[in-house]
């Protein structure tokens, strides 16, 4: 049974008041790696949030900035972007499934060497022919794991048809499990319904003609 509108709402914003209290109160000398995992019938979305605390900004940021300028350009934040998804696997029913880059956006240099702002990265993989039934998927974010503190969470769905039936973490949840049920697509469902009546009518008709066919066929003529 899924939640109502108002359940919904208030398990998102206690996600949300969760996660902004992590990424504020996360410790100076870590790497904070958030990442929201969104289920839909067609495809997967992932919201990463990438907050260093101010003891290791410096050392982070001067990884990204390839040519020490101070700045980091376009390219060296699509390099550092595709490092990071370089180091992410997902993996539905056994099969792994290739993670793109849909967006990313950096915060200003001054408020993240201060542990105030992160990077977002949105990822995003298509998942097709998802037959309906139970299904289970696995999010592993291997980057940085020397100085890195990880959360992972399944967002609620916006598709009726997703229903997520459980999570299970890593100990330090560089890894998520999500087991959910994927329901059939209302418009096979309805079509299998009104096809049902007609099927049994041609069945019941045919029923009905071979048995008439049989007794109608003319008599052979006695051979003379």
């Amino acid at each position: 049974m899924r939640a109502s509108s108002g359940g919904t709402a208030r398990f998102g914003l206690a996600l949300a008041l969760a996660l902004g209290a992590s990424v504020s109160a996360h410790r100076r000398d870590e790497y904070l790696q958030a990442a929201r995992i969104a289920v839909e019938p067609d495809h997967v979305g992932i919201v990463l949030d990438l907050t260093p605390g101010a003891a290791v900004a410096d050392a982070l940021l001067a990884t990204i900035d390839g040519d020490r300028d101070g700045s980091l350009s376009t390219i060296e934040q699509v390099a550092y972007a595709r490092r990071v998804l370089g180091e992410m696997s997902l993996v539905i029913d056994g099969r792994p499934l290739p993670l793109q880059l849909a967006s990313s956006t950096f915060p200003d240099l001054r408020e993240a060497r201060r542990g105030e702002a992160g990077m977002r990265l949105r990822l995003r993989t298509g998942v097709p022919d998802l037959r309906p039934g139970p299904h289970q998927l696995t999010f592993t974010n291997a980057h940085l794991p020397e100085h890195s503190a990880y959360l992972a969470n399944a967002l609620v769905p916006e598709s009726e048809r997703v229903a997520v039936t459980a999570q299970r973490r890593a100990v330090d949840q560089h890894e998520l499990t999500i087991e959910f049920t994927l329901g059939a697509t209302p418009g096979a469902t309805a079509g299998a319904a009104s096809r049902a009546p007609l099927v049994a009518t041609l069945a019941f008709a045919a029923a009905l003609i071979v048995p008439l066919t049989r007794r109608r066929r003319p008599r052979e003529s006695p051979s003379r």
